[in-house]
């Protein structure tokens, strides 16, 4: 079933993701791909502009095989036929074969051999960037940096910087690694903005939501809010999972159409668990950056509860059975989104987004109502006086076409830059 509701899209309704504590570190750090070295207590150091640092732990850091010569106190490393040679005290040295000139020479402080940080990395391969406001370098592998592009922009007033990703909620395995630039906007961030941070629902609120939204209290089931075709479908495909046809009987529409839609995609692989969104936050967590909501588990619970009755039949139907004729969207699934996602499509996106062909209903409800709402968040984030920076990641159907987050963005007066 590879035509199937764009509604993943947009709605992160039940992933779970974990509290997180906020933490400022004002010391120089370097991550590799992601997760920060530790240099125990010997800290990299700054001469003449060039950072040098403890030569162990960064080379077992990039595999990088190391040869040292005592009589002429040279290092010497290869990885994967890049090669690099050194000499305590001495600014030349050789990289893949070639003379080179450094800016700082290697030193010995307290038995401690110091190298040239970014001249060890490129040399075998590695991209380096620095961030001045946090200090921080990222070194990337080629294959990091070889990732899905995604969509990135990046946006700043007042002292205040907004990274936004368009993001995917269901991923493959293969989704990752992410490239360079979406990393490094997450290590630069002060916060990341999500669109519902569920660690911060309580599971009995949750529960509460379901029972008072998502379930019949006047005595109906769900046979009789929707057609019976569309009912032995939908008791079919249960059965065809090993659950009893009457699983959802007490429920909504909309509410059986999110279960289900669960149910397909994760036969065909792309799971939650992994998606963007929850990818960023497990690294947030991490990090001990604070992750904040741009929309409530309440609002997004009456987005699909507030469809129309015709409305929450047409998305069960079509999740059910793409043949059926319902047009809700544009013509498009799981697998065309995990394409365009990973090259970075901004045209495809822009689009999709923008085509005549969604449901009216569903367009408004889904889409531009919640575009500007998100859009006036940002707005407040880079209106702020406190000089900080946020990455903020939501559904990538909220960001192009006419009514998306990036052109209310601009018609409000500010410049957004595509990453």
């Amino acid at each position: 079933m590879k035509k199937i509701s764009t509604l993943f899209l947009s709605l992160f309704l039940f992933a779970s993701v974990f509290s997180t504590v906020h933490a400022v570190e004002n010391a120089l750090s370097i991550w590799l791909n992601g997760e920060q070295i530790q240099f125990s207590k010997s800290e990299p150091i700054i001469e003449n502009g060039v950072t040098l640092v403890s030569m162990r732990p960064i080379l077992e850091k990039l595999a990088v095989k190391v040869n040292w010569d005592e009589a002429t106190q040279t290092v010497s490393g290869a990885k994967e036929g890049l090669t690099y040679s050194l000499q305590i005290g001495s600014t030349n040295a050789i990289a893949n074969g070639k003379a080179v000139k450094l800016e700082a020479a290697p030193k010995l402080i307290q038995n401690v051999t110091y190298v040239p940080l970014r001249f060890v990395a490129e040399t075998v391969g590695y991209q380096v960037a620095w961030n001045q406001s946090l200090r921080q370098f990222t070194l990337t592998s080629k294959q990091q940096s070889d990732g899905s592009r995604g969509f990135l922009w990046k946006v700043e007033n007042k002292g205040n910087t907004v990274y936004m990703l368009g993001s995917l909620h269901y991923v493959l395995e293969g989704m990752y690694p992410l490239r360079p630039e979406i990393e490094n906007a997450l290590q630069a961030a002060h916060y990341l903005g999500v669109e519902v941070d569920l660690s911060k629902v309580a599971p009995e609120e949750l529960q509460k939501q379901v029972l008072d939204l998502g379930v019949y209290k006047d005595g109906t089931t769900l046979k009789d809010h929707i057609s019976a075709d569309t009912y032995n479908k939908a008791a079919a495909l249960l059965q065809a999972n090993g659950m009893p046809e009457n699983s959802f009987d007490n429920f909504k529409p909309w509410f059986v159409q999110q279960n289900i839609l669960g149910i397909i995609v994760g036969k065909e692989g792309y799971q939650s668990e992994i998606g963007i969104d929850q990818y960023l936050i497990d690294k947030a967590n991490k990090a001990k950056k604070p992750v904040i909501s741009l929309e409530s588990i309440d609002s997004q619970f009456n987005t699909n509860n507030n469809y129309s009755d015709s409305l929450q039949e047409k998305l069960l139907l079509d999740t059910l059975d793409p043949a059926s004729g319902v047009t809700l969207s544009p013509k498009g699934g799981i697998d065309y989104f995990a394409d365009i996602w990973k090259k970075g499509d901004y045209n495809a996106l822009h689009e999709y987004t923008n085509s005549s062909d969604w449901d009216a209903e569903y367009h408004e409800a889904l889409l531009t109502d919640r575009n500007v709402e998100m859009a006036e968040k940002i707005k407040g984030y880079l209106n702020s006086d406190n000089k900080e920076t946020y990455m903020v990641v939501v559904g990538m159907l909220h960001m192009l076409g006419d009514q998306g987050v990036v052109p209310l963005l601009e018609k409000k007066g500010f410049t957004v830059e595509r990453q």
